[in-house]
Parts: C-alpha cells; structure tokens; sequence
C-alpha cells in the first residue's frame, strides 16, 4: 500500500524547518499543505490564562492542517511549533487531494489514517474527563503508545518520540510537579520507564491498572 510521503514527493517541494520555530500561528491562513517527512511539530493552544494546552504532535507521514485541507476551516485552528528540526513536504491542497482522490489505495490509507486519527483524539478526551492526575497521565501514555509506540518486546512499547515531563503535562493539563510525582509512582509499578527523553511503557501493566476491559476493543497494529 502506498504512503503519503512517497506518493506526494515527485510532486512536492521540500522545506526545512528549525527546531522551535513556529510553522504556523493559530488563524493563519497556510499556503500549501505539508507533509511531515521528519522530525516532530507541536501543536497546541493556548488558554485565557496564557498557558499551553497541547492538542498533539506531528510526525513523520502526517499531514497538516488537515481542517484546513480538507476544507472544514478557513484557517488554522491552532499554534505549530517545530520540537525538533524537520523536513516537510509541501504542495497545493489541490495537488495533494487529487493525488488521493485518484489512487484508491492511497484513498483507503487516508481512510485507515482518520480512523486512527479519530481513536486517538477520543483517549485524548477521555484522558482530559479523568477527575484523578495518575489517570490523565495512564490514559495519555496510552494514547502514544497507540499513535507513536514500538512494540520493543512482548505487550512492551517504546514511544519514538522526545518526549520531556513539561510536554507531559501540557498535553493532561497538570503541573509539571503533579505530574513527575505520578510518573515516579508509575515507574515503581513497573508501568512506565523512562530515562533522559525515551519513554518505555508496559502496555500489559498500564491495561490492570486501569482495568482491562476498557482496552479490549483497541488494535494497537
């Protein structure tokens, strides 16, 4: 099955982007869409009182701002900030669509994509909605694994991406405090480990913890 990157890079120019820049300003109006080809782009809010509320990240193979490349809005509806040095593809959102809408193959890909996309987006939620800080960061750890992991071993997930306790926090709302707290006691349960910027979590743990039966039902292939 094809992939967004090799699809679109006969078509596409390449740009290169340096860590912390700001890619785009939440109601910008983008000029192309992009493809991310490496590296990690942030995206987020921010709230009334100034602070950062993180929506999710960017990685190799996505597209973005898909609202606004599919037509559902006018501008971006969020900040984009480059975590990390990275190189995007970027074509018109006219080029980009029609090269999807003519390979079926391609089309079902984006299809699978958005299904993964819209299960990620409801842990998030259901991250948020948790009354208790250890569920927020259970729930969030599992929507990485979900979305960025790589089984390492049996039920046994790296996350691939740089992650800091600060980014943690962002994305469950908590302090920074709050959330180191949390992440040491899920470190003594055997749950998660985790050393300088590279997140292991044991998948099989994290389900007991919070009770099996609400994950049965989620294909982590």
């Amino acid at each position: 099955m094809p992939n967004l990157i090799d699809v679109t890079k006969p078509h596409a120019n390449k740009r290169f982007i340096k860590k912390r820049t700001i890619v785009y300003y939440q109601g910008e109006i983008p000029r192309s869409a992009n493809i991310m080809r490496t590296g990690l782009i942030k995206v987020y809010s921010i709230n009334p009182s100034g602070e950062e509320q993180i929506v999710m990240f960017l990685a190799p193979g996505d597209a973005f701002p898909l609202s606004w490349i599919f037509g559902e809005a006018s501008s971006t509806l969020f900040y984009y900030e480059a975590l990390t040095d990275c190189e995007v593809l970027t074509l018109p959102k006219e080029d980009l669509l029609k090269l999807i809408h003519d390979d079926p193959e391609l089309l079902k890909m984006m299809f699978d994509y958005f299904v993964k996309k819209h299960t990620g987006l409801i842990m998030r939620v259901s991250a948020l909605e948790q009354s208790r800080a250890i569920e927020k960061i259970l729930l969030t750890l599992y929507y990485l694994i979900f979305h960025y992991g790589k089984e390492v071993s049996d039920n046994v997930y790296t996350i691939d991406i740089k992650l800091t306790q600060p980014l943690i926090a962002g994305m469950v709302g908590l302090t920074r405090e709050t959330t180191a707290k949390n992440l040491n006691l899920l470190k003594r349960r055997g749950i998660v480990n985790y050393k300088e910027y590279k997140y292991t979590v044991n998948k099989s743990e994290l389900e007991k913890f919070l009770g099996e039966d609400n994950f049965k039902s989620i294909d982590m292939t």
